[in-house]
Order: C-alpha cells, then structure tokens, then sequence
C-alpha cells in the first residue's frame, strides 16, 4: 500500500512510503517547530509530485501543541477529500516507537518512555513497547517533575525504564534524565506510515483523524457578553 502520511505534532514531517516493500519514496522534514504552515504546503506538493499515487492518508493526531497540529490534520484531510481516498489517524508518538523497532534491536519487549515537548514547561509522554511498537500506557500530559508519580499510578516505575527518547528529555534533562539518543527526537512521517501498516497487518482499526490534545487551546473565544441594551 501507498501511504501518504504527515504529522505536525512537534516539528512537521510529510512521507510518501510503499508499506508492500518497506522503501520510503519521499520524506522531508522541517527543522522548525513553529512554522509549519510555511512547511507543510510546499512540502505536500513536492511530495505529491511523484509518481506513485497515495491509497491512504495517515495524518498525526497527537498529542501536540493546538494550532500546529491541527495544521497537518487539516492539510491531511484536503488531501484526502480531493484524492477521493480514506484518511485515518495515528497517535504521534507511535512513530518514535516505530522508529525504535526498526533501528534498534529490541527483541525483549522491554517498556520505552517517549517525551515529547507540550510547551507551558510541560511533556506529553507515553509508554510503549519495544519489540512491536504498540502503546502500553498514555498518552500523559505533567510538568516533569511529575511524570514518576502519573506513571507509578499506570503501574510503571520510572526508575526502571531505562531507554528514553523525545525531545521532552532534550528540554528537561535534568529532571527527566538523559535521552537514550539525541537523533531520535520528533516523529517522523516515514515511521508513522509503518507503524500504521503495522496496525492494519495486525488487524487493529487505525483511529478517525481527530486531534488528542489533552488539554484545552491556549487561544480561547472570546465570551459574549449580554447587551445593556435591553
């Protein structure tokens, strides 16, 4: 299967992958965390310039900061609607753990932290498993120094989980500790279309493309107030 997939959770990340042959057709990836919407149009047109034909939209849905991730849901769902071909979504961090699974040698199944960074001096977190990739706890969102005690109460031991990765433990390692590598920081895009065909081989149903954001918008409306003019 082709798969278009595109996550804007942290910085923004736009694939094309042939899931059939495991070869990653196109991928680019921006080195800015705020400026995806000068990214993502471009990058899709480029992206989409190539010969091979997308079967399916993966789009990121978190958990991530508000207005930059409904960016890559929205430009997912264009897509989807003017191709005419179904768009489904996947939790952000999914493609990290991917990542893991297919550049690492975890074959014990041993939990995996990922952080990632929720602005407010805040992480999103989530605990998967590194033989599969598949999400055993979260996703979470606490300052650092409260993420021990969120995970003690899931039945986790921070302590214990020796491999970390995301940006959120570039940000705070002082608190969190250090990364286990500081290449494997943002989700990429590539790794979310794997881990999607991961889901589907194993019979799992992909989610609906609704953002996780865990928490309210920073902007909030403006409430209305009643006229005096009565």
């Amino acid at each position: 299967m082709i798969i278009l997939s595109i996550d804007t959770s942290q910085s923004a990340s736009v694939a094309l992958v042939d899931t059939d042959t495991g070869s990653v057709i196109a991928a680019e990836q921006a080195d800015d965390q705020r400026r995806h919407v000068e990214f993502i149009g471009p990058a899709l047109a480029r992206i989409l310039a190539e010969d091979a034909q997308p079967e399916l939209v993966v789009v990121g849905i978190g958990p991530g900061p508000f207005t930059g991730l409904r960016v890559g849901i929205a430009a997912g769902i264009a897509v989807g609607q003017a191709r005419g071909i179904p768009v489904k979504g996947l939790l952000s961090q999914t493609a990290i753990a991917e990542e893991l699974v297919r550049t690492t040698a975890n074959e014990s199944g041993h939990p995996v932290l990922i952080a990632s960074d929720a602005r407010r001096k805040e992480v999103y977190f989530s605990v998967f498993d590194s033989a599969d990739a598949t999400l055993s706890a979260g996703p979470f969102v606490a300052k650092p120094s409260e993420v021990a005690s969120v995970l003690a109460d899931a039945g986790f031991q921070f302590d214990a989980i020796d491999e970390k990765y995301g940006r959120g433990f570039l940000l705070y390692p002082d608190v969190l500790g250090a990364s286990s590598s500081e290449s494997i920081t943002d989700p990429r895009a590539e790794y979310l279309a794997f881990a999607a065909a991961r889901e589907l081989a194993a019979g799992r149903e992909l989610r609906e493309p609704i953002p996780e954001y865990l928490r309210e918008p920073d902007a909030k409306a403006t409430p209305v107030r009643e006229s005096s003019l009565k």
